[in-house]
Order: C-alpha cells, then sequence, then structure tokens
C-alpha cells in the first residue's frame, strides 16, 4: 500500500532517475543475445566532449544501481568494454549506431549529442529486458527531429540537474525560459540563466528565453535597430550560451501598423470601458511581423549568428489563410524556425452542434487544417517548420494529473507527426507548453517514435507495460482511450472543471476564486486570476455553437466518459498484486473520475442557474432549486472522494505553472464552499422565492444546518 504524501513528496521521486533492482537475476540469454560481464568498463577519448561524459558517468551509474554491475571510465580500450566514440559515417543530427558482439559494445555517434543518445538508449533496451542483456548486431538511429523542447517536470522554473538528467533520457533537448527581463523570471525568481546554460550544457540541452517585455518599437520607427540592438544585445552579453529566443504575438506586445488590428496591450482596445471591436496584434497575423522578426535577427547576427529565433504562430488559427500564408511568405528564411500549433481550430461536429480545438486536446490526433495550411506555406517559401504540440504525454485536457494515459491516442499523434517530418521536413517541436511533462511509459514510448528505425509501437507498448507495470493493461488503457476521443476541448472545460480538477467550485450567485494559499499567478492578466472560475459564453470568433445549445452535447459526451475510465479503473482494481506505478496509474484513474464528475456538476449547475433566473413560477423555482441542492450535495460526495486519492500521490492536483489546486487542502476548502452554498446561499434562495407565499413563515423560522 501507498503511504500518504504531502505536498511536493513527488519531487523527491524524480530526484531519483535510475530505478534500483530491475534486473531479473532468472533472466537467460537466448540465442543472437549477449549478456554484460558483472564488471565492464566504459571507454571514451580523453578529449571527449562534456556531454559525452556525463552520459557515460550516467550509464555507470544505471548499471550499478539498476542492473548492479561495477563499471567504471576509461581512456584505453581494455578488450571486452562499452566504446564511445563519433563517427563521421554515422546518420545525423542526434544520431547513433550500437554494435554488440562478442568483445563488447560500440556507441559511435554522429555528434556528442547522438553518442550520448546511444548510451541512453542502451539503458532502454536493458530496462525492456530486465536484465543486461542485448541482441547481438547493429542498430542505428536518428532523431527525427533537431529540437525538442520541454518545460521541467519539477517546476515551472525549477531545474535541478535531475531535470536535464530526465529530459535527456527521454530525447529532450531543448528548454525555454519565460523572462521578464535577464535573470528574472515571469514569476519574480532570480535565474542565473548563464550559469543554467553551462548546467544543461553537459546534458546535451539547449536553453531559449521567451522575453516578456513590450517589443514598443516598430521597425519603421527611427532608432528602432538601435532599441533591439540594446534590448538582445544586452541579453547574449549576459547570456551568452542562449541558444536563442522565442517570439509569440501574445508574450511580446509588438506594436503592429497593420491596419487590419488595434493597438497592444489588449485592453487598449476599448473606449469609455466599451471594446473597440479591433484585435490586438498578438491575435493577428500582421504583415508587419515579418520586419519586425527580420530586424531582432540582424540584432542576433551581431551578437550570435548561430542563435535561432523560434517564431510561434499561437495566436492567430482563427485568421484567413490567405492572411497567414501571405505574413509567411515573407518571413526571413535563415535562423528562423516557424511553429503552427499541431491540433488547435480544427473544427468537428458533435451531435448537431459545432465545436473547436480550443486548446491542445489529446482528442484529436492531428494535424489540424491551420497547421496544414502553415506547413505547406513553409514548404513552397523555404521556411524551417517546427510544431507547438502537447505530446510527450500531457495536454490541456486534464491540468492537474502527471499525464494522460491514453496510448492508442499518442500513437495516432506520433504517426502524424512522423509523417509531417516526411511530407514538410517538420525538424522542430515545442511539447508540454506550461504544464511540463512527467516521465511515463508514455515518455518512452514517443521518444522509441520520434527516432528511425523505431520499433513497431504496439510491440514496443506491451514492452513498456511490461516493464512499467509488471503485466499487460492495455484493457483498462483502451477504456482510457477510447474516453479521451470523446473528450470536448471547450474555454469552459479547458480553463474550469478540467484545468484545476475537483476543486472547482459551483457558486449559485457568487463567483470566487480558490485562495492562493501561496500560488503565484505566471502574470497579472484578468485571466489567470479568474481562472478557476470561467463562465459559458459565445465565443468571440463566431465558429462555434451557443453555449445554451452545445452544453447538451458536452454533456453526453462527459456522462460517457466517466462510464468508461470507471470501467478502465475497475480492470486495474482486479489486477493481483499491483506494483507502485499500477497503485498509482489507478490513483490518477480515480482523480480523472473525480475531474469528469465535477465537469458534469458544472454543467448541470449551469443549466439549473440558467433556467433559474428567468423561472416564470414559483413552483418551478423550487423543483430547479432541489435540483441544485441534489447535484451539490452528489459534488460533496465527489470531493470527499477526490480527497481520498490525493492524499497517496502528491503529484496529482499539481500543475507547473498554478502550483497546487487540487491537494486536499484545496479540496477540503472545495467542501466549505459547498456547505456555504448548501446552508446560506440555497437557504436565501428558498426563502426569497417564498416571498409573498402562505410559506413565509415556514421559511423564516427554517433552522439552518452547518456541515462539518
Amino acid at each position: 500500500m501507498l503511504k500518504k504524501e504531502i505536498r511536493y513528496d513527488f519531487q523527491k521521486r524524480l530526484m531519483q532517475l535510475h530505478k534500483p533492482d530491475r534486473r531479473d537475476y532468472g533472466a537467460v540469454k537466448a540465442a543472437g543475445e549477449w549478456q554484460l560481464p558483472e564488471d565492464i568498463r566504459i571507454v571514451i577519448d580523453q578529449d571527449a566532449a562534456p556531454v559525452i561524459v556525463t552520459a557515460a558517468r550516467d550509464l555507470a551509474d544505471y548499471l550499478l544501481v539498476s542492473m548492479g554491475i561495477g563499471a567504471g571510465l576509461s581512456y584505453k580500450d581494455l578488450g571486452i568494454c562499452i566504446r564511445v566514440g563519433l563517427c563521421a559515417s554515422v546518420a545525423g543530427p542526434i544520431g547513433y549506431s550500437i554494435s554488440v558482439g562478442y568483445d563488447g559494445i560500440t556507441v559511435l555517434g554522429s555528434d556528442p549529442e547522438g553518442a550520448a543518445q546511444g548510451l541512453f538508449y542502451l539503458e532502454d533496451l536493458m530496462n525492456r529486458r530486465g536484465a543486461p542483456i542485448l541482441k547481438m548486431g547493429t542498430v542505428a538511429r536518428r532523431a527525427l527531429f533537431k529540437m525538442r523542447l520541454a518545460h521541467s517536470p519539477f517546476g515551472m522554473f525549477e531545474y535541478p540537474d535531475e531535470a536535464f538528467a530526465w529530459m535527456a533520457h527521454l530525447g529532450f533537448n531543448a528548454i525555454e525560459l519565460w523572462l521578464k527581463d535577464v535573470g528574472v523570471s515571469l514569476r519574480g525568481d532570480v535565474v542565473n540563466v548563464d550559469l543554467l546554460c553551462q548546467r544543461a550544457a553537459k546534458w546535451g540541452i539547449k536553453v531559449y528565453a521567451s522575453l516578456y517585455q513590450p517589443h514598443t518599437y516598430h521597425p519603421d520607427d527611427e532608432g528602432a535597430q538601435e532599441f533591439y540592438d540594446a534590448l538582445y544585445g544586452d541579453f547574449f552579453a549576459r547570456c551568452p550560451d542562449l541558444g536563442g529566443i522565442c517570439m509569440v504575438g501574445e508574450a511580446n506586445q509588438f506594436q503592429s501598423r497593420d491596419p487590419r488590428v488595434g493597438k497592444t496591450p489588449f485592453d487598449a482596445n476599448f473606449v469609455d470601458n466599451i471594446p473597440t471591436g479591433d484585435i490586438t496584434p498578438g491575435w493577428w497575423p500582421c504583415e508587419d511581423y515579418p520586419r519586425w522578426v527580420a530586424m531582432v535577427r540582424r540584432t542576433l547576427d551581431k551578437v550570435k549568428p548561430e542563435a535561432q529565433i523560434l517564431f510561434s504562430t499561437y495566436n492567430w488559427g482563427y485568421a484567413p489563410e490567405e492572411d497567414r500564408v501571405a505574413m509567411l511568405k515573407n518571413m526571413p528564411r535563415e535562423g528562423v524556425i516557424v511553429f503552427p500549433t499541431w491540433d488547435m481550430f480544427h473544427q468537428f461536429k458533435v451531435g448537431d452542434v459545432v465545436e473547436d480545438i480550443v486548446d491542445y486536446s489529446l482528442r484529436f490526433a492531428g494535424p489540424g487544417e491551420y497547421f496544414v495550411s502553415e506547413a505547406e506555406a513553409c514548404k513552397k517559401y523555404g521556411l524551417c517548420l517546427g510544431t507547438n504540440a502537447q505530446s510527450s504525454g500531457r495536454t490541456w485536457d486534464f491540468g492537474v494529473i502527471p499525464y494522460e494515459p491514453m496510448p492508442w491516442a499518442w500513437i495516432d499523434r506520433y504517426k502524424g507527426m512522423q509523417e509531417a517530418h516526411d511530407k514538410w521536413d517538420m525538424c522542430a517541436v515545442l511539447e508540454c507548453i506550461h504544464y511540463g511533462f512527467w516521465p511515463s511509459f508514455i515518455s518512452y514510448l514517443e521518444k522509441e517514435m520520434f527516432f528511425t528505425g523505431s520499433m513497431d509501437p504496439e510491440v514496443c507498448l506491451r514492452q513498456l507495460m511490461d516493464m512499467e507495470f509488471g503485466c499487460d493493461i492495455s484493457e483498462a488503457l483502451r477504456c482510457y482511450d477510447d474516453a479521451i476521443r470523446l473528450y470536448i476541448p471547450t474555454n469552459e472545460d479547458q480553463y474550469g472543471a478540467f484545468r484545476t480538477g475537483p476543486s472547482y467550485p459551483l457558486w449559485l450567485y457568487d463567483t470566487r476564486t480558490l485562495p492562493d494559499q501561496g500560488r503565484v499567478p505566471m502574470n497579472n492578466d484578468p485571466m489567470w486570476k479568474g481562472i478557476y472560475y470561467t463562465y459559458y459564453k459565445e465565443n468571440m470568433a463566431g465558429r462555434n455553437s451557443l453555449p445554451g445549445v452545445r452544453v447538451h452535447e458536452e454533456l453526453k459526451a462527459i456522462d460517457q466518459m466517466v462510464v468508461l475510465i470507471a470501467r478502465g479503473n475497475e480492470k486495474l482494481r482486479q489486477l493481483q498484486d499491483p506494483n507502485e506505478e499500477l497503485q498509482r496509474l489507478l490513483l490518477m484513474g480515480e482523480f480523472m473520475y473525480c475531474c469528469c464528475i465535477t465537469a458534469a456538476h458544472a454543467k448541470r449547475f449551469y443549466q439549473l442557474k440558467s433556467r433559474l433566473s428567468c423561472c416564470e413560477t414559483r413552483e418551478n423555482a423550487a423543483r430547479i432549486l432541489d435540483s441544485i441542492e441534489e447535484i451539490l450535495l452528489a459534488e460533496r460526495k465527489n470531493v470527499e472522494r477526490a480527497i481520498e486519492v490525493v492524499q497517496y500521490d502528491s503529484r496529482l492536483g499539481w500543475e507547473a505553472s498554478m502550483e497546487y489546486t487540487a491537494d486536499a487542502e484545496d479540496l477540503r476548502w472545495k467542501l466549505r464552499q459547498l456547505d456555504y452554498e448548501l446552508t446560506h446561499t440555497l437557504v436565501t434562495a428558498r426563502k426569497s422565492n417564498a416571498l409573498g407565499t402562505d410559506r413565509e413563515k415556514d421559511f423564516q423560522n427554517a433552522p439552518i444546518v452547518i456541515f462539518h
């Protein structure tokens, strides 16, 4: 039985990369296999790159901790050993070959990063085999994408060496820092960026920075080049090891002069609190973006020519294709990678209503029409193509779980990304924006499929299930997989009940949010302040159906999800002698169930509130208030169930940018909120409904019951 955890105990688990005692000492090598001796040397060149030295030391630690084999590093070839080096004939970038023979193992990389990945892959192969036994012969692999960028599993701005170690083992080779100034994170933390770059480089990881400052100078302004030379010139002077910068409309607040847009920031487009109707530049493919990017590119060419600009088109998928393509046509070709989002803005029908992929969702494998249109434009105009894709096991569908255990939905997505690489030369992926990643069997499945020469994903999945959970759990995972394909990613859910979990409040009249409890908002945008309580509203782009219509279809979908997730949980409960990972998966399944129940209650609550607000008779109002009480009581039971779950896994209820939103403390707050609604708000509403009737005195004298 798992022990109860306190806040952030999950970080202690992350501190141990290599799982102890993985070895099955009863495993016997088969024909065509080779077994590592109980003592072996890892041979590297004296002038080996730091990333190779780091990976070799890591392999030695792995062999000792996980396989019980003593291994040391040497500069001399000592017969049967593990040899590590570089070879120009190995395909790259980030390519390697592994040759296993009677004289040991030879790992050759196309570059130092490739050699390191070869060593990490040796660990993967032994983990799946459960023993230090490898197939004889040669395997050659190369990364599909030259860049895979992620955020830390420890927290938004927390990068201990273990974070880099996990990232390197899973094939990530870049991180993104959100800064409001050089050395100051968006949250206000002091960050030694230059030291961080040096520490990351030992694991083959580059650091990129997004500067959340108003880029107030337009390229046509006098002194504009000097402004950007000073802004980014100073940045790279103080942080010379940066790999480059990230640019995105909503973050940089570029003062565009495109006549089709208004002003920046967003709240500048109001006169006397009345919207002007203009869209802020960050949400439109402005015609002068290419000149702005070119000006910043000229600055980087002066201070660090090899630095890359990662340019995200995240915000304008609703804009017409011709406007987006016209903007890309004029974008600088050299030193810039364009990142459209993978799945967002795709429309689909549910029943007779139209819905959107509002934000990153696993419901849709992708690619979406918006991505395809910009991928084709990049191919046509010779631009380097990447994508913003939540592909590392997490999307915005469930905000505060470590990963989404829906492997076949992920396989479908990874196949689509493989095809994008082949068809449009997609070379980079920005993953797990905000949310960070969590090392899981999905992470290893992704890593396998993001290299050439990957094994059949079904075979890989079976190996990973056995490695991680000790048995075949495909029946349970199929239930989860079917459930996510029913998920409807609305703003109201992805910024509401599914974002925060079962702590999402149900207020009849009030609109108060979760207390801070020490969590620090990412910025001062009102969206973040109100992220814990969102209203149903019409999509401003007018692309999807009205909320009063679509909420009925959304409820049907969530009700089906509840049944499927419960079925998956029951299948896991039936398994005998579950290991720790299997127990944690069941806890996550139970938490997903509670999230779905809260989301369903929130939608029914919204429906009842809407009916109550225009009710024509007191009798109908009384019946609606009774129904509201039933939902509040049912939600109370759901929250109590969630409390039992989260106490055994501190990773549940936490998200990197929001910190804790649904741990036991937050959920107990939700119980108090529900009690207030039950014992105060509903009682007051019933008194108001009874005024002028013969029951008025009965309501005035009714006792108020307080739950404890």
